[in-house]
């Protein structure tokens, strides 16, 4: 029995058999890239792969500059290369020498076609999107509830403008039933009808990862809402057919909390920038059309005893108490709207209910807890004063039915 002195010596082993095979030293390999990436180096690593398995690849930038094509995912590539360990990991891979392109993909294929279909049809265009609420009530989330992205956002919005009311939909983000519970999520926000906004949202992956979102059924589901959506799937270099359809798309979850809702802060400066411009341009104007009338007044030509000069004096008087009594009238519409932007935001503060000896009580995820459907013996709730937080067990559930 042979004997190693180390995993370094081993690797070095296998990786000298592998280059000493000739079917390994140099062939050739059709098949589809996946999970393709340019470093930094312009050395590009991806994988290959076929229905069943996948082979991890590497080409270096002095080969990599031949390429007379720009490789992206689902592309069909025909490649020249050598098998290699690459012993520090001990990892099996492809040093990849030479890519021609040799076709599509199937997934980017399927894609593709429903892009052109849907298109088509018109239900990317423009004209169909809806308004995002400049300030949303509720807000509606349909993402997985155990991954990042769910947090990610209400750490957001909490960061940016603790207002708010999110309700979270569970859905499965990747695999066969993706789409399907993507659309439940979509459809019960849709029928409860009671929320600004929904979100629908997916971290960043592979195109395999992402392909649920390339979905005939979400697409038509989307374009039939009522309610906007906002879609936020992959990072900033992926589309899927759910981007295109909806009414806007965030290049990443966080983005799209960061689009979803204002700073507090900013809103509340818009509000008091907003009145004093408002007032600033009702006196210019008041004192511009005053200055008018007040010439005519001191014209010449009214100076004559003459009956014509008498009454254009009396109607220039009667103008000007006219334009007076409109910009009182103005004034006070415009205080008005004021008003009740400045009430529409103190309402959106729940620190005024906390003051009042009220709490606020949310779940583990942070959703707010309304009735006692929602908790049940053992559960964990968060319990928020005006000047703090505490941590509970439920023990007990009465229903008052």
């Amino acid at each position: 029995m042979h004997r190693f002195d180390s995993v370094t010596s081993l690797n070095n082993y296998v990786s000298d058999l592998l280059s000493a095979d000739p079917a390994l030293n140099y062939f050739e390999l059709t098949a589809e890239i996946s999970d393709f990436t340019v470093a930094k180096s312009n050395h590009c690593y991806f994988k290959l792969k076929d229905k069943t398995a996948a082979v991890s690849c590497i080409m270096l930038s002095n080969y990599f500059a031949k390429v007379d094509f720009k490789p992206a995912v689902g592309d069909k590539v025909t490649i020249k290369g050598t098998v290699a360990i690459y012993p520090p990991s001990g990892t099996y891979q492809i040093k990849v020498l030479a890519m021609t392109r040799s076709g599509t993909g199937d997934l980017y294929e399927k894609y593709r076609l429903l892009f052109a279909k849907l298109k088509a049809e018109g239900l990317f265009d423009d004209s169909h999107k809806k308004k995002i609420p400049v300030l949303p009530r509720k807000i509606g989330v349909v993402t997985s509830s155990s991954g990042a992205v769910i947090h990610d956002i209400i750490d957001t919005l909490n960061r940016r403008n603790p207002h708010y009311h999110l309700i979270l939909y569970p859905a499965a983000v990747q695999g066969a039933s993706c789409p399907e519970e993507i659309c439940a999520g979509l459809s019960f926000f849709e029928e409860r009808h009671d929320v600004d906004v929904v979100i629908v949202a997916r971290g960043g992956g592979s195109m395999e990862d992402l392909f649920g979102f390339n979905d005939e059924r979400i697409a038509r589901t989307i374009y039939q809402m009522t309610i906007p959506v906002i879609s936020a799937i992959g990072h900033e270099v992926d589309y899927t057919i759910c981007d295109h359809v909806a009414d806007l798309r965030a290049p990443t979850p966080t983005a799209a909390a960061e689009l979803v809702l204002g700073k507090y802060s900013d809103l509340t400066d818009l509000v008091m920038s907003t009145s004093m411009n408002l007032d600033i341009a009702i006196t210019k104007f008041i004192d511009t059309r005053k200055a008018l009338i007040d010439n005519y007044a001191n014209h010449k030509a009214l100076a004559s005893p003459l009956f014509y000069a008498r009454q254009q004096l009396e109607a220039v008087n009667a103008m000007e108490e006219k334009i007076n009594l409109l910009m009182q009238n103005r004034l006070r519409n415009e205080s008005h709207k004021i008003e009740s932007a400045a009430a529409a935001l103190k309402t959106l503060n729940p620190a005024n209910v906390l003051k009042r000896g009220y709490s606020f009580i949310s779940g583990p995820e942070g959703n707010a807890i309304e009735s006692v459907s929602g908790v049940k013996p053992g559960s964990e709730v968060s319990i928020r004063f005006i000047d703090g937080e505490a941590k509970a067990t439920i023990n007990e559930v009465k229903d008052n039915g």
